[in-house]
């Protein structure tokens, strides 16, 4: 029994120490969970943002799939079309042929039956009708399939127009994503410079703070040491005096004993002044310091000055293409009536005219300095419901 209760509490005691343990374990477990989620938190955004962009580009692609096949579809059929007219073409040539071929027995078959001639006169005469009634037909038949190569062809050309005009469009959309793309990552570098520049000029302060407290307390010990120098000055003459007197006394202890504090003060006077030269040089050191230092933080402040404006034209240009944006995209929602989709775009805009109106207020901002910038934008999706001259209308009222 005392072995088993020996037992027992040393169970219990191990089963203690394992529930420590194990709590200790779980808490670790927490706080790596934690770490790890902390670590991977602006990956996580980075690819939600990533899948949405790629969400849409591939939304894109399938509409200009779509669009790419169904002109294969339309090429196609003119080329069955097509087909078709040449058989017929071949058919009536081939019909020519056959008759020529017949007329050319006849003929022959005549003069070997010279004497059935004139008995078969009245027949080719009135064979021969047939036969001028016949290519006129045919003439008339080729008028029309020359009329009709004539109108396909003129379609064609208006096919081709209607593609090069929607690449020209959708050209200048895509260029107008670039350059959002590039005012962005221009913002994201500035930002970054702004910041660096933001900490030159606190390290800046820093060491001028620095500098100015190491420079007050050099120029206290110059005066301290200007002020012990005024002292010894006025010491060591009264020492001598008092020298004099003790020697005249015949109390020679006592000269000696001034006599080796005037000395002691002189050598006191010289370590001093070799002290007060150092700190002299020191304080002039520190004043260039202070002063290069001064120049850096008016340089860093400059720079600030500038990437902040630099940062505020980006910004400004990026609100005026996200504006444009959202105005071609709210052409293209109403197009397709959709007037919800067509009210949020136009609140989009709104706001973004409203913040770039700010920034331009604010930095003073001149038209001459967004020249360079697409104003007149157009949607994908309008681009591809319009038809020719919608589309000539379009790229004539845009920047295109």
């Amino acid at each position: 029994m005392e072995q088993w209760l020996s037992s027992s509490e040393a169970l219990e005691v191990k089963k203690m120490e394992l529930e420590i343990e194990s709590h200790f374990i779980s808490e670790a477990h927490t706080e790596l969970n934690n770490n790890i989620e902390h670590s991977i938190e602006d990956d996580k955004k980075e690819k939600e943002i990533l899948c949405k962009r790629k969400t849409m580009l591939m939304g894109e692609l399938e509409k200009l799939l779509a669009l790419v096949k169904q002109k294969e579809k339309e090429i196609a059929e003119n080329d069955s079309d097509l087909k078709a007219v040449e058989h017929k073409i071949n058919n009536v040539v081939s019909g020519f042929k056959e008759i020529q071929s017949t007329i050319d027995v006849k003929y022959d078959k005549l003069q070997s039956v010279l004497a059935q001639v004139k008995l078969e006169t009245e027949t080719l005469s009135q064979k021969k009708d047939e036969i001028d009634n016949f290519l006129v037909q045919e003439e008339g038949m080729g008028a029309k399939l020359k009329e009709f190569a004539r109108v396909s062809e003129e379609e064609a050309k208006g096919y081709t127009e209607i593609v090069k005009l929607r690449r020209s469009l959708m050209s200048s959309i895509l260029n107008s994503g670039e350059d959002k793309l590039r005012l962005a990552n221009n913002e994201e570098k500035l930002s970054g410079d702004v910041k660096l520049f933001q900490q030159e000029v606190s390290a800046a302060r820093a060491s001028l703070q620095e500098l100015s407290s190491r420079k007050s307390s050099i120029q206290q010990d110059i005066a301290s040491f200007k002020q012990r120098i005024i002292f010894i000055d006025k010491r060591v003459p009264e020492l001598e005096a008092e020298k004099k007197v003790a020697t005249a006394a015949r109390n020679f202890k006592e000269a000696a004993r001034i006599a080796s504090e005037a000395k002691s003060l002189c050598v006191e006077k010289e370590n001093i002044q070799m002290e007060m030269d150092t700190a002299t040089s020191n304080l002039e050191k520190l004043e260039e310091e202070t002063k290069g230092t001064f120049d850096k933080l008016q340089e860093s402040e400059g720079m600030i000055s500038l990437k902040e404006k630099e940062l505020a034209m980006a910004r400004y240009q990026k609100l005026l293409l996200t504006a444009a944006t959202a105005r071609a995209e709210k052409a293209a929602a109403q197009e397709m009536g959709d007037v919800e989709e067509a009210n949020l775009l136009l609140a989009e805009a709104e706001a973004a005219d409203c913040e770039a109106e700010r920034i331009r207020s604010t930095y003073n901002f001149k038209a001459e300095d967004i020249s360079n910038l697409r104003k007149d934008l157009v949607s994908m999706d309008l681009v591809s419901i319009l038809d020719k001259k919608q589309l000539e209308k379009l790229a004539g009222s845009s920047s295109v």
